[in-house]
């Protein structure tokens, strides 16, 4: 009797292992297609990731991570290094106090 109960135990577990909700590939591809409703979950997941569900947070980032990753530019994000605004010119000198 203990073998068959094992047995039924194990096959419990592994279905229960296989209903782990997770985050969808569909769901990361539709954040990763829309620059602006990935803006909004992410600042969402900055103010309050545990109202806005773990889930929901990961799948943002891992949305993120393929956009940066791919090289994929909406409207607000820069395309080359020319596009980089210039560094302002109080960046190329020393501040007083780090002269000796």
């Amino acid at each position: 009797m203990k073998p068959l109960s094992s047995v039924v135990t194990m096959v419990a577990l592994l279905v229960l292992a296989g209903c782990k909700p997770s985050a969808t590939a569909d769901g990361i591809d539709a954040l990763a297609a829309d620059p602006t409703r990935l803006k909004a979950v992410r600042q969402q997941c900055q103010a309050d990731r545990a109202k806005a569900g773990e889930p929901v947070c990961q799948a943002a980032a891992e949305a993120f991570r393929r956009r940066f990753f791919a090289g994929t530019a909406g409207p607000d994000e820069y395309r080359t290094l020319s596009d980089l605004p210039p560094i302002p010119p109080s960046f190329d000198e020393p501040i007083a106090r780090d002269v000796p």
